[in-house]
């Protein structure tokens, strides 16, 4: 079990970046990369690969290897850790609690319904629209560090990925896009995005042979994007680590089930449930029935005082995304509320090192 680091992670990351290019951070920052940053580069350029966790790379990279070798430490995710959670994060240097971004679902009293965020369905819908209006960005909103940098007028920020910015849908696009960018005059901060390893190992699970080519083929990209580039600082680091998993199901637990007013919500392996007034006293003593040791169990002023979703002033719509217990997974063990929900063979969002431990991998050009 490894609870999140609010003082060495990917927020603190984030707010190194803002400190660099003149903007006052949000939250503390690295010293490590606070002092290479203070060379002064050109470019500085944050590459995420989603879901290429340490475990990963070591898994699968051997020592001697581009991205190893250059990886300077283990830095930690948010909570939960998780793609919804950890962008945001990064793209706003606030924590989760901060934004309220918590995990791929969360629950909208306004609708009454548990609402995918990225791509506003109702969760578990199979794609079933959740309002005409994108309903986390009406009652999620945040301000991204790209206009805080851009406005600071010390350099522009710059976004690569597949879904914002600088839209690609390769990942060689990717690598000559950030080339691109880097040519320009002036100083800046290149944010690139690329969705693998995560979206093979979902599908194959973290060991499998195509996550490892994904990642090599990562490797060998980075290799070669570094050796064209000139005063430029490469940062390379995940948004979270992967577990392969094996599902429980609330439906085979009709005392569980019967004391839900709703559907899980935000991630099978951070699970918010929302129970019924008259369950509320016994559900803890239900849920180690059927769930065992598996899961720690937070009630919802336990997973606050306990800060798991980290500092900073809380969201006004936090204390009810979180439910009324939050179980956490400690194990290899998902929760998914029947057997017709999404199922992966690999996923994340737990407490294990294997989710929580990122890499730092940084570059001098």
């Amino acid at each position: 079990m490894q609870y999140p680091n609010y003082e060495n992670g990917l927020v603190n990351l984030s707010n190194s970046i803002l400190r660099d290019f003149g903007v006052e951070p949000k939250h503390s920052s690295l010293p490590y990369l606070d002092e290479i940053l203070a060379k002064g580069f050109q470019n500085v350029v944050l590459m995420i690969f989603d879901g290429m966790g340490v475990s990963s790379l070591e898994r699968h990279l051997p020592e001697e290897s581009f991205l190893r070798r250059h990886c300077k430490q283990a830095i930690s995710s948010i909570f939960p850790p998780t793609t919804t959670a950890a962008l945001t994060s990064i793209e706003s240097g606030l924590t989760p609690a901060e934004h309220g971004w918590l995990g791929w679902s969360v629950y909208f009293k306004e609708l009454d319904q548990i609402v995918e965020l990225f791509p506003n369905t109702v969760k578990d819908s199979g794609g079933v629209l959740a309002a005409e209006y994108h309903v986390a960005g009406k009652y999620l909103p945040y301000r991204k560090i790209s206009g805080d940098i851009n406005k600071a007028g010390i350099g522009k920020m710059f976004t690569v990925s597949p879904y914002d910015g600088c839209r690609v849908d390769q990942l060689n696009s990717l690598f000559a896009t950030v080339r691109r960018l880097s040519r320009k005059p002036g100083r800046k901060y290149i944010y690139a995005y690329w969705n693998q390893p995560d979206k093979c190992m979902h599908e194959t699970g973290c060991e499998s042979e195509q996550a490892r080519n994904e990642i090599v083929t990562i490797n060998q990209g980075v290799e070669a994007l570094c050796a064209s580039l000139k005063d430029t600082l490469v940062i390379v680091a995940a948004d979270h680590g992967h577990i392969d998993i094996r599902y429980r199901f609330v439906e085979d637990y009709p005392d569980v089930m019967n004391a839900l007013l709703r559907p899980p919500a935000i991630e099978s392996r951070a699970v918010a449930f929302y129970v019924k007034e008259e369950c509320m006293a016994a559900f803890p003593q239900e849920f180690q029935k059927a769930f065992g040791n598996e899961f720690l169990l937070f009630s919802k002023n336990e997973v606050i005082a306990k800060g798991i979703f980290g500092n900073g002033t809380r969201h006004a719509r936090f204390a009810e995304s979180i439910g009324d217990y939050l179980a956490v997974a400690v194990s290899d063990v998902a929760i998914a509320n029947n057997r017709e929900c999404k199922q992966f063979v690999s996923t994340h969002a737990g407490l294990t090192p294997q989710e929580m431990n990122v890499p730092l991998i940084v570059i001098e050009t």
